[in-house]
């Protein structure tokens, strides 16, 4: 009785062991959030909450982020951040003079940051810088058509939106971002410091819920917009 009972308390520990190894071995091995976004994307889809897809209107020639592993973005999504920022019909009135603000043309990207949590989470923060390119338009050139008052005709703007959705699919090879309920915004601006500086400009409820698709690129940045062009 000794021997069954010993030789089955040996067969539950094995067993216990063997089933905390696998676990540990599948959260050890699960890939961070952050590391699945780094590298090269482009935008195939831009849905709205009626399931709209706008992902055609904003591209000038081509919707792409590249996101670094120090948290840089560097982007062609300026017109994207606008239609977020503005909506849609505010965003029709803007259109025809969107590349001449943002002449990604001529491989002249926009900038940003973005923050995600250790490990597997299902939210992070993006923050946008919006500018108008030197030599050309200014973003106020934009704002002043949008009816931004002169107080608030700055140069340039910070979009952060917090708690953005996350998810993969198709091996991570696409990448989702939702703007959605439990998203929230702030947009500031900077002083001769380099402190923040809330902007009011527009209200920070007004931006556009919608579930961003982009899927990954074997290509840098420049080729990607070389090769839409």
């Amino acid at each position: 009785m000794k021997t069954t009972t010993s030789f089955l308390a040996k067969m539950f520990m094995a067993s216990f062991i063997a089933v905390t190894l696998f676990f540990s071995s599948c959260t050890k091995d699960a890939t961070p959030t952050k590391t699945l976004m780094e590298g090269v994307w482009t935008v195939k889809h831009v849905y709205d909450a009626n399931g709209a897809d706008h992902a055609s209107q904003l591209n000038f020639p081509i919707t792409a982020f590249h996101l670094s592993s120090d948290n840089t973005v560097i982007s062609t999504a300026s017109p994207l951040i606008m239609y977020v920022v503005y909506g849609d019909n505010k965003y029709t009135q803007i259109a025809s003079k969107i590349d001449q603000v943002f002449n990604y043309a001529g491989l002249d990207f926009n900038g940003g940051e973005y923050f995600v949590d250790g490990g597997v989470v299902n939210r992070f923060t993006l923050e946008m810088k919006l500018e108008g390119l030197p030599g050309q338009k200014s973003l106020t050139t934009l704002l002043d058509m949008l009816g931004i008052t002169q107080d608030y005709l700055d140069v340039v703007v910070y979009h952060k939106f917090m708690d953005v959705g996350i998810s993969f699919a198709d091996e991570n090879k696409t990448m989702t971002w939702s703007i959605d309920e439990k998203t929230t915004a702030v947009y500031n601006t900077k002083d001769n410091h380099g402190n923040y500086v809330l902007w009011g400009g527009w209200p920070i409820n007004n931006f556009t819920r919608c579930s961003i698709v982009l899927e990954k690129q074997t290509k840098d940045l420049t080729q990607v917009v070389t090769d839409a062009i």
